[in-house]
C-alpha cells in the first residue's frame, strides 16, 4: 500500500473515531502579529512529537501537502511561504518535509486599514511509523499593537529560511539513464539536495551528483510518459550550505 493510500485509510478511520486530543502527536497554532504599516506577519506553527514529520508543498514520492483555508473577518490577501525542506528516506520511500516543529510564514494584507480576526482551517499529514492525515483549526486577532513579540521573532527566523532567488542551475534536459527517464541539471556549484516541482504527476527522486558536483541526475517516477515534461516549466529548489534557493526553468 502506498503512503497516499495509507493516509486515506487512516483519515477514514480518524473521522470515524471520537477526538482524542491528548493523544495527538501534533499541535497547530497561529503565532506572531507584527504589523509593518500595510501587512501583518504571522505564521502557522506546527509542533510535532519527537520523531514525527510533516510535509512540504511537494511531499515526496507520496504523501499529503498542507492545505490552508483562510477566513479573515474582512477582505484581505493571505500569502503563505514555505521554509526550505529536508528529504527523508525510509521503507515507505522518499518524503520531503520537516522533522518536529515548523513555522510557515504568513503575510496578511487587508484591502482597507483596520484590525481583523484571522481563522485557519488546516488539512495536513504527520508521519512516523505510519502516516496520519490531520485537520486543525486556529485563529488570531491582528491589530496595530503587537501582543506576541516572541512569536513574531520566530516567524522572522522562519522567513529567513524561505528559499531565495538563485542562479546556480545553468541547464536542464530530460535524458535516459539505463532506459529510464531522468532530469539532468548543469550546476555552477555542488548542492546539498535538489527538489523539483512540475505541473505533471512526475516525482523527481534524490539527485545523483557527478564527482565535481557540476552535474546532477534525478530519476523520474510516477509518470508514464516522459514526453509530457517537454516544454514544461519546473520549479527547482536546492540547498547549498544549508541555505535554500529557487529557480524556475522551462524544459526543452
Amino acid at each position: 500500500m502506498t503512503i497516499r493510500l495509507a493516509c486515506a485509510a487512516a483519515l477514514s478511520l480518524a473521522l470515524a473515531l471520537p477526538a482524542a486530543a491528548d493523544n495527538k502527536p501534533w499541535r497547530v497554532s497561529l503565532t506572531g502579529d507584527r504589523f509593518d504599516g500595510a501587512s501583518w506577519h504571522t505564521g502557522v506553527l506546527i509542533e510535532l512529537a519527537p520523531g514525527w514529520k510533516t510535509y512540504w508543498r511537494m511531499p515526496g514520492d507520496s504523501g499529503i501537502p498542507p492545505e490552508f483555508t483562510w477566513t479573515p473577518s474582512r477582505a484581505a490577501k493571505v500569502d503563505v511561504q514555505f521554509p526550505a525542506p529536508a528529504r527523508y528516506v525510509d521503507k515507505g520511500g522518499e518524503t520531503v518535509g520537516y522533522l518536529q516543529d515548523v513555522i510557515f510564514p504568513v503575510t496578511v494584507t487587508p484591502e482597507r486599514p483596520g484590525a481583523l480576526d484571522l481563522k485557519l482551517g488546516l488539512f495536513f499529514a504527520v508521519c512516523k511509523d505510519v502516516c496520519i492525515p490531520a485537520q486543525a483549526e486556529a485563529s488570531i486577532s491582528l491589530g496595530l499593537d503587537q501582543r506576541d513579540p516572541s512569536g513574531s521573532a520566530r516567524v522572522e527566523a522562519a522567513r529567513a529560511a524561505v528559499p531565495a532567488a538563485g542562479d546556480a542551475i545553468t541547464g536542464a534536459a530530460i535524458v535516459s539513464d539505463g532506459g529510464k527517464p531522468a532530469l539532468k541539471l548543469t550546476l555552477k556549484e555542488r548542492p546539498d539536495d535538489i527538489f523539483v516541482e512540475s505541473a505533471t504527476t512526475a516525482y523527481f527522486h534524490a539527485p545523483v551528483l557527478s564527482a565535481d558536483g557540476r552535474e546532477a541526475r534525478l530519476a523520474i517516477g510516477s509518470l508514464g510518459d516522459a514526453a509530457k515534461l517537454k516544454g514544461q516549466t519546473v520549479t527547482i529548489t536546492y540547498l547549498i550550505g544549508g541555505k535554500g534557493y529557487d529557480q524556475t526553468l522551462a524544459l526543452p
